[in-house]
């Protein structure tokens, strides 16, 4: 299979700027897709902060396949998917960060309904340096499976397939895909008499739940509190470095305040990079971008230190995070408490040692209407994952934490 990768540097656009951290970003181009089989091209435009807001052209693509780009701290990308002078959609822009590891399942929501849904695509970006075997699965209205189409999709590349051609334009309530290596899904559709393509959006855990646990409000107090995952939860090894527990509503909920607690017994800092980010908890809304309730780390080495950040609400590449000057000791067991307070627009950590707190960090946030929107996204009421630790093969500084055990967690969600 051909490689279909284009690369540029947004970098190289900006006038004269000091020189900021950068990361890869990533936009699928679908090729030909229009009812009448003309190509639409998708261009990638770059508004620059340092160049007082001016949008610049950055690439542009007819055929199918990913465009590439490094994109630095000050520059914010979008992309359209344009046919002469018509915008057709907005076409999804993700990074690195917003990637699925191999073998997670991902939903695709936010497509057009079944009965109006007039064309589907379904796809992957592969963002590996091998040949991915992915699955896309369809489901259909009723939630019995309608097809799974498998494809494979070459390295640093984008592949799509026809959905309707394989299903005789049955309706299709859910799409599902996965893929063997690290992956980005992609679905597009087209409606009735409606010239827009829909993209559909990524939601989800980034591997499989390992608790799914409910809010249940408690009438003494009115506040919503989650079954209580009491002693050892997850055991971070090779094999399994991850732990992730599922969140679901009754309804949608507007928060006032989160609280999360949970203990962690430090294992051995990684030997790959002692003062990598060895992550401590990481619980977000429906995906990183402006869904991070709150991103909790340690490192060791050089660095000794203890850090949150969230992004909740706030546009691309903008977050709040703190740090604390305080080193975990190996072997020893912590506690930690954050509180998202949405209500006074401040989010705190505090962690404790044998019950006296030893570090606490606060910042601000900026959730809108000072409240936290659990709203769920998927069919059976999922609002929130909570993960814990770090897969074995994610990008600096971020490393496994092996040996380290996650134990007695607990949430507590207070009503705006």
């Amino acid at each position: 299979m051909k490689k279909a990768f284009v690369h540029a540097t947004l970098c190289a656009l900006a006038m004269a700027v000091p020189a900021a951290a950068s990361e890869r970003v990533f936009v699928p181009a679908l090729g030909t897709l229009s009812e009448d089989g003309s190509a639409l091209a998708t261009k990638v435009w770059v508004t620059d902060a340092e160049g007082k807001g001016m949008l610049r052209p950055a690439a542009a693509r007819e055929e199918a396949g990913l465009i590439a780009l490094e994109a630095d701290e000050t520059q914010d990308v979008s992309a359209w998917m344009v046919g002469g002078a018509k915008v057709a959609a907005e076409v999804p822009v993700f990074t690195d960060r917003e990637a699925y590891s191999a073998g997670v399942d991902v939903l695709l929501a936010d497509l057009p309904s079944p009965k109006s849904m007039t064309r589907l695509f379904v796809g992957a970006a592969n963002l590996s340096d091998h040949v991915a075997s992915c699955v896309a699965t369809l489901y259909r209205p009723n939630g019995n499976l309608l097809a799974e189409i498998p494809f494979e999709v070459a390295p640093e590349s984008f592949t799509h397939e026809d959905a309707f051609t394989r299903t005789g334009k049955a309706r299709v309530g859910e799409v599902r895909v996965t893929c063997d290596q690290t992956f980005y899904p992609v679905g597009a559709a087209t409606e009735n008499d409606k010239p827009q393509v829909v993209f559909a959006k990524a939601f989800g855990p980034n591997g499989p739940c390992n608790y799914n646990v409910m809010l249940t409000r408690q009438p003494a107090t009115g506040f919503y509190t989650a079954a209580s995952q009491a002693g050892t939860f997850h055991d971070a090894t090779r094999n399994n470095p991850k732990g992730i527990i599922c969140v679901k509503v009754p309804q949608e909920l507007r928060l006032a305040k989160a609280i999360f607690e949970w203990d962690v017994k430090v294992g051995p800092w990684s030997s790959k990079n002692k003062a990598g980010m060895h992550n401590v908890a990481y619980y977000f809304l429906e995906r990183y971008r402006s869904g991070v309730v709150g991103n909790i780390n340690a490192a060791g080495g050089k660095k000794r230190l203890v850090k949150f950040m969230q992004n909740v609400g706030m546009p691309r590449k903008q977050n709040t995070n703190a740090k604390a000057g305080y080193e975990l000791k190996e072997g020893l067991t912590y506690h930690f408490t954050y509180v998202f307070d949405a209500a006074n627009k401040t989010a705190t950590l505090q962690v404790f040692l044998n019950g006296t707190e030893v570090t606490r960090m606060f910042k601000d946030v900026k959730p809108g209407g000072q409240q936290l929107v659990l709203k769920p996204y998927a069919k059976e009421g999922l609002a929130m994952v909570a993960e814990f630790g770090n897969f074995n093969n994610q990008h600096d500084p971020e490393v496994p934490s092996w040996g380290w055990d996650f134990a007695n967690w607990k949430m507590t969600a207070i009503p705006k």
